[in-house]
């Protein structure tokens, strides 16, 4: 039997959605904990009760947005509406995140840096999940799903290197002729331009990646219980869902602290964009390889060869004097070439999908890939709330020209060290995943014949 196949224009096409979420979101994780800080004056203890705040929160709003989107039936298919609709309001609270009327310091400053960000965080759910279910249905093929994630991976990564590359310079300019350092007015205007440039680029993929694998039967009635506990009960998914949110932590924790290590480390606001550049163009090289790698060692020995090597990256820089820029480079480009985790976790995600179907008759698309977006925000708000608190541990002093040398340790620690760590651990625990490519390959036959009957 002939297997379902997304067209090769949309395989590259959809690549565009993650390229678009990074021009809000990359932009978010990167700099709001700065703009928290140093713009805004938020104390380091309202910025992490309000990224923790959320995060607890994403733990039920995730599931929920994802077990909606499965059951959802519109004419265009069960995600494509969702992504078409929430994209234009993602920009405009992308925006609201980097602005504050208030004094950071009253109730008022902080509660509206509570709610913006929260409702941004939501809005992102509402789009991203059903984007990543997308892959899932978009093909029957795991060849295909493969080349899918790696084009995700490939505008995931572009994404992050444009707005990295340009956003300093763009900040200085909106901040006014002759400014050093970015103020609020730079922070705001970038983030219009990034949310303007990310609306039609969702709305492509909205109306080209078609849906392709559909659900049989009238959906069951929305129930957080069922929903929670179909996702417990899958072990895969459960691993997987335990590796992402160590490696993105690593990942996004570690982009919302970068810029202090640029600002203040290295002493140079520019280089912002150097040392968050290089990674990602050199992921991007490292992801054209990423299909062929998954064939030749098998996805659970390549994301962890990937986490050890990304690890061993961080410890260059860990270790180079501040001024060595050739030592931080090469750490970086390390770091960058061997980040594959993305394009194999989530080819390991669709397995996991299939393993539950194939033993339940459950398809949980939408609530498995919410896990996904869960892991990308937790590793979020523990970069840009236990970060900023590691480094006030250490003396951190918001908006000070000259830091302390035990300050300054402590920001590099929080960058390079402990994310190292963290990705070590990430990859002993994918030493535990226990079903195999080949497994993987039977199961889908399996649904496949299962479908067509």
């Amino acid at each position: 039997m002939e297997k379902k196949r997304a067209s090769s224009a949309s395989v590259v096409i959809y690549g565009l959605g993650d390229l678009a979420s990074q021009f809000v979101w990359t932009f978010v994780g990167s700099y709001l904990t700065v703009f928290y800080t140093d713009i805004v004056g938020l104390a380091p203890l309202a910025i992490s009760a309000i990224m923790l705040s959320a995060m607890i929160w994403d733990a039920f709003n995730d599931p929920m947005m994802g077990s909606i989107a499965e059951r959802s039936r519109f004419k265009m298919g069960r995600f494509r509406p969702w992504i078409a609709f929430g994209c234009p309001f993602l920009a405009i609270f992308g925006v609201l995140t980097f602005t504050n009327p208030f004094s950071g310091s009253s109730a008022a400053g902080v509660a509206w840096a509570a709610i913006t960000y929260i409702i941004a965080g939501m809005i992102y759910t509402l789009v991203n999940i059903p984007y990543g279910a997308l892959a899932g249905v978009m093909t029957e093929d795991a060849a295909q799903r493969n080349k899918i994630n790696s084009w995700r991976n490939i505008g995931m990564n572009l994404g992050i290197i444009i707005v990295n590359m340009f956003s300093a310079t763009l900040m200085l300019k909106f901040s006014g002729a002759g400014a050093e350092v970015a103020n609020a007015r730079g922070y705001m205007w970038t983030a219009i331009v990034y949310g303007i440039i990310s609306i039609p680029m969702f709305v492509i993929v909205a109306l080209t990646c078609k849906e392709v694998v559909k659900p049989k039967g009238e959906p069951a009635k929305f129930s957080l219980k069922d929903t929670i506990s179909n996702l417990v009960k899958n072990k895969y998914l459960m691993l997987l869902l335990v590796i992402m949110i160590l490696i993105m932590t690593a990942f996004m924790g570690r982009l919302a602290v970068t810029a202090f290590y640029a600002i203040y480390c290295m002493q140079d606001f520019r280089m912002i964009a150097v040392i968050m550049t290089i990674p990602s163009v050199a992921t991007i090289v490292g992801s054209l390889f990423a299909p062929t790698l998954m064939r030749i060692l098998g996805k659970k020995n390549l994301l962890c060869l990937s986490s050890i090597c990304m690890a061993i990256g961080l410890l260059v820089i860990y270790f180079a004097p501040y001024q060595n820029r050739t030592m931080i480079i090469l750490g970086s480009v390390i770091y960058g070439i061997t980040s594959l985790g993305f394009p194999i976790s989530l080819s390991m995600l669709a397995d996991s999908i299939d393993y539950m179907e194939d033993k339940t008759g459950v398809r949980t698309d939408g609530t498995a890939y919410a896990t996904y977006g869960l892991a990308t925000k937790i590793g979020n708000a523990i970069g840009g709330s236990v970060g900023v608190l590691i480094m006030a541990a250490f003396g951190y002093v918001a908006g000070a020209e000259v830091q302390t040398e035990e300050a300054l340790r402590g920001i590099n620690t929080t960058v390079n060290l402990l994310p190292a760590i963290v990705l070590i651990i990430a990859a002993i625990c994918t030493m535990f995943w226990k079903l195999s490519d080949k497994e993987a390959d039977e199961i889908r036959e399996r649904l496949h014949k299962r479908h067509e009957q």
